[in-house]
């Protein structure tokens, strides 16, 4: 009996001592696991951190910006704004320069036709005196420019005033005089009623009927169609026609002045 005693005392022991020991063993076991469990969760943060995310693509770690632009961002939206700013000025600034020369360029073929048909008109309507026309002109100087000086005795007269008739004979001038300012030249109309051509009436006054006046060139043709630049009909002698020549000075290039021409065959009957 107490050999069995003892047996069953000691074999007790061994149990418990056995059970504390395993227990002992599986505690250092968890410990270990939850520090491998640790240290492997801050190597994968810091290998996800280590890692760049390509745009575009959200990571798992990425946090998502609520709001706002950076400074980058707004200089490229400034960058961008100006460029467009830019062409629509330039835009802008290139119509209101072709209105503006397309303003100018009708006013210039405005005065060159009331011009041109002005002169027609009263050439058309050449008279004569005594069984003669009268005619003359020739080249005259202005400033330091020559211009065309032509007057004749034509049934074209322009009523000006509140008395006078439309038709009348009278001595009509066209020449070219410097501007008071001294800055270009104009073309005027003198227009002297009368009965019969009277050189002691001829009066450089009249109207400009034409601004800007670069050239004014007349040329007239013989009954042989020679060319000549001046006439006299004083010898007995009226051209056949008269070539007319008027350029118009063009201020976005003094080179290229703008041209106009015409030819006028006349119709003598004496």
């Amino acid at each position: 009996m107490a050999n069995q005693l003892v047996k069953k005392i000691i074999h007790s022991r061994i149990v418990d001592k056995s059970s504390w020991l395993f227990k002992n063993a599986q505690m250092q076991g968890a410990q270990k696991t939850a520090s491998r469990d640790v240290f492997r969760n801050t190597l994968s943060v810091e290998f996800c951190s280590a890692i760049p995310i390509k745009s575009g693509q959200m990571g798992v770690f990425q946090q998502t910006r609520i709001g706002g632009f950076t400074l980058v961002e707004i200089l490229i939206a400034i960058f961008i704004l100006s460029l467009v700013m830019t062409t629509v000025y330039v835009s802008y600034t290139g119509i209101l320069e072709n209105s503006r020369q397309l303003e100018e360029e009708g006013e210039i073929y405005r005065m060159a036709r009331t011009s041109m048909e002005r002169l027609i008109n009263d050439l058309s309507s050449l008279q004569t005196s005594a069984g003669s026309f009268n005619l003359h002109a020739e080249k005259k100087k202005s400033g330091n420019n020559e211009f065309h000086f032509i007057s004749f005795w034509s049934a074209s007269h322009l009523a000006l005033g509140e008395n006078e008739s439309e038709g009348r004979p009278a001595e009509i001038s066209y020449y070219v005089r410097e501007n008071y300012d001294g800055k270009g030249f104009s073309l005027w109309r003198a227009d002297v009623p009368g009965t019969k051509p009277d050189e002691t009436k001829k009066a450089e006054g009249g109207f400009i009927i034409c601004r800007n006046i670069d050239a004014f060139r007349l040329t007239f043709y013989d009954v042989n169609e020679r060319e000549n630049d001046s006439w006299d009909s004083t010898s007995g002698n009226m051209p056949i026609a008269v070539k007319i020549e008027l350029f118009l000075t063009n201020d976005s290039d003094l080179q290229k002045p703008y041209k106009f021409m015409t030819k006028i065959f006349l119709q003598i009957n004496k």
